[in-house]
């Protein structure tokens, strides 16, 4: 008996250090915040829920960056699957993403790079992304997508889905892609979110774009817009998928 606990005891040990470098690992490809904070001409603040209680990693991810002219690198992507495989994945398009964007193209353009990365490397996995740039002196966000949700504007009472720019998942076609400009005002939030916060087996998408739409409308700070639409969508206790927000207040 004592041979069968400590056997027991061994197995239980090597798990917790399985999991501890597996959150150490997905804390260096994706760190988190647990507080909101700033950037340029912005408040942000950030959740991610991976699929899995028992893994920190998967496929979904995000940017929030200052670049070096001043303005921000904000993006929010998906990997089609879950664990390890999809976080490579994320970690891969991720890092892409960052080293592209300081050479200043165009978002349609840093798109267009990371779908050539994903046919190239990975053609085994789709992906979809948003990425755009922030400019604090126009308060304008431009960006590209491709087959992404739309981001949600709140502004005063109400809230909408913006229209998407023309985009298909990465990894689907060489098409192009299109750019759109949205200008925004002091007190506006932008939110960025990955489809595991809309899609349900039991709920067309439409009715959880509209179920999100409404959870946001008159929220103005980043952190309770996110608690809001976790606890309308009731993804918190009960996701199908990873699920990651991003909530962007502008100042």
């Amino acid at each position: 008996m004592s041979r069968a606990i400590s056997g027991d005891s061994k197995l239980a040990a090597a798990l917790m250090r399985e999991r501890q470098v597996t959150v150490e690992l997905q804390h260096a490809i994706l760190p988190l915040h647990n507080e909101p904070f700033d950037l340029p001409g912005l408040r942000a603040a950030v959740k991610y829920l991976p699929a899995s209680r028992d893994s920190q990693v998967g496929g979904d991810w995000y940017i929030t960056a200052e670049m070096p002219g001043g303005h921000v690198l904000l993006a929010i992507g998906d990997v089609a699957g879950h664990g390890l495989a999809a976080a490579a994945g994320m970690a891969r398009l991720r890092g892409a993403l960052a080293g592209l964007a300081i050479t200043g193209a165009q978002p349609a353009r840093l798109v267009g790079w990371l779908n050539d990365l994903v046919h190239h490397v990975a053609p085994e996995h789709t992906a979809s992304v948003v990425a755009g740039y922030f400019w604090p002196g126009t308060r304008s966000f431009t960006w590209s997508q491709a087959g992404h949700p739309p981001p949600v504007l709140v502004r005063g009472k109400g809230a909408c889905l913006l229209d998407c720019p023309e985009g298909i998942l990465l990894g689907a076609a060489r098409d192009a892609y299109a750019t759109a400009t949205l200008d925004l005002l002091p007190g506006d939030v932008l939110l960025l979110y990955s489809d595991g916060l809309v899609e349900r087996r039991d709920r067309p998408v439409d009715e959880g774009m509209a179920a999100l739409a409404a959870a946001a409308a008159g929220i103005g700070d980043p952190d309770r817009i996110i608690e809001a639409v976790l606890d309308e969508l009731g993804i918190a206790d009960d996701r199908e998928d990873d699920t990651c927000l991003v909530a962007l207040q502008i100042r």
